[in-house]
């Protein structure tokens, strides 16, 4: 008999299971010096490795929602898992720089249909008005993964070599496959008519392309920011290169807060939440623009801005859940995974390029701040067609 665990632990598995992933895609931020030193390439060309991850999940997991839809998900999790344990075990064997970027492609590849089915896993488990907290257990994962696994990938990749951290990812993704496996079921998904088409349909719906493209917008408002975070606490801000790790831990610990109080809001009220938390993203960025020279105003404005951002996940994900259900919820969410790391390829391109025009660093959380509020606009927009549809479709009132 198979007997599906307790949804609390389920949940701490999956949970699990994110923090791994995550811990897999952001340790290359402590690992390239290392890196490059050893393969013989500049920090530069290193640096590339991050681009190739983001990149293959952009277009790499919708091609595979869509060529994957029908197969038994308790298969292809535990082939996908072995598939990102294989990545990185390339990438701790890899003598040069070419395999190791196939590696990191290869684990991206895994990456990109894990993390939909972890979402949808978690959100099976629950009665459907608890949806918003379990997303936001999943998601919690990632935040974990910048508090500990960062420093802990960092930490064994600097006393025992970095591809020491590789070859822990791939014992850890290894052993939460023996543990994950039995939460999804065995039995493929149910073949209807025309079942590809009405997965790419489910794209051209109003509501999945206006979440889409919020989340998207809100990952680039916060990595305009991010990906320069380090060099703008220890420049403009003031901070030592050691105080800068200790806040990078409170972003972390803003995440895991914000995490947890945006599965509650979404639970609430899943369009009330995206405004609310988007809103939260432009107000929490704006601080830190105007607070750079302060540094105890400036320490609150970065943990508001972990908590904000983190806080915009569950809800995002959870009104894709809704509107995508019955349809093409997998398809749906790889597509959002996608629009995460493009926003993340975006912000960062647009941060690069506003440095290089010659503004200064404090200036790229105003412009985050800018591109969240272009999402809230949409977000608000959205909200209030909702509420609009609803009103019509109530029998016997009248709309004005």
């Amino acid at each position: 008999m198979n007997r599906t665990p307790h949804p609390s632990r389920a949940l701490a598995v999956l949970t699990l299971c994110s923090f791994t992933l995550g811990t897999g895609e952001i340790m290359i931020a402590g690992l390239l010096p290392a890196i490059a030193a050893d393969v013989s390439v500049p920090l530069s060309t290193a640096g590339l490795l991050v681009s190739a991850f983001a990149l293959t999940v952009v277009v790499g997991g919708p091609v595979l929602a869509l060529s994957t839809g029908r197969a038994p998900r308790r298969a292809l999790l535990t082939a996908l898992m072995g598939c990102y344990v294989l990545g990185n075990v390339v990438s701790a064997l890899a003598p040069g720089f070419g395999l190791l970027a196939g590696g990191r492609v290869l684990a991206a590849l895994a990456h990109s249909a894990l993390m939909p089915l972890f979402f949808r896993t978690a959100a099976d488990l629950v009665p459907p008005e608890r949806r918003g907290r379990a997303v936001a257990r999943v998601s919690a994962g990632f935040s974990l993964a910048m508090i500990a696994g960062l420093p802990l990938g960092t930490a064994v990749g600097q006393w025992l070599g970095w591809r020491a951290t590789f070859w822990a990812v791939a014992a850890l993704t290894a052993a939460v496959t023996v543990c994950v496996a039995p939460l999804v079921p065995r039995t493929p998904e149910p073949a209807a008519p025309g079942r590809r088409l009405t997965e790419l349909r489910v794209l051209g719906d109003r509501r999945v392309r206006a979440v889409t493209a919020v989340t998207a917008l809100s990952a680039a408002a916060a990595f305009t920011a991010y990906t320069y975070i380090t060099p703008l606490l220890t420049g403009p801000a003031g901070f030592s290169p050691a105080a800068a790790t200790v806040l990078l831990l409170l972003f972390g610990i803003g995440g895991t807060v914000g995490s947890t109080a945006g599965g509650r809001l979404t639970d609430r009220s899943v369009t009330g939440a995206i405004g609310w938390t988007v809103g939260a993203l432009a107000v929490a960025l704006l601080l830190l623009a105007v607070t750079t020279g302060a540094k105890v105003p400036a320490v609150a404005a970065l943990f508001l801005f972990g908590a904000a951002y983190y806080a915009v996940i569950p809800a995002v994900n959870t009104r894709l859940l809704d509107v995508a259900a019955g349809r093409a919820r997998t398809l749906a969410l790889t597509v959002q995974s996608s629009a995460f790391n493009l926003g993340t390829a975006l912000g960062g391109w647009l941060g690069g390029r506003l440095l290089a025009a010659g503004a200064g660093l404090e200036r790229l959380p105003l412009a985050g701040s800018l591109i969240a509020l272009v999402a809230l606009g949409w977000a608000l927009r959205e909200a209030a067609g909702e509420r609009r549809g609803a009103v019509r479709d109530r029998p016997g009132e009248r709309v004005a």
